[in-house]
């Protein structure tokens, strides 16, 4: 799988984070101005668990993990 861009939408302008595929099955790592601020992880119900990055993590509500997780999956398998 090739990295691509989602836009997340925020207040003023989209936060554009770059998805590439993680270590393992099922986890994409997420970069933010090609920085690693964390990774999505989907589980065995198709739930989307973000992982902030300890030293430069994004600050995401429900609805922003919601929507990154449901762009990672038009893009991939799960």
């Amino acid at each position: 799988m090739n990295p691509f861009e989602v836009a997340i939408p925020m207040k003023d302008h989209p936060m554009m984070i770059t998805v590439k595929p993680g270590e393992n099955e099922n986890t994409y790592d997420l970069f933010y101005e090609d920085e690693l601020c964390g990774y999505m992880i989907c589980n065995e119900h198709n739930v989307w668990i973000y992982e902030p990055h300890h030293h430069a993590a994004l600050l995401l509500d429900a609805d922003q993990i919601q929507h990154l997780g449901s762009e990672i999956s038009k893009q991939t398998k799960c």
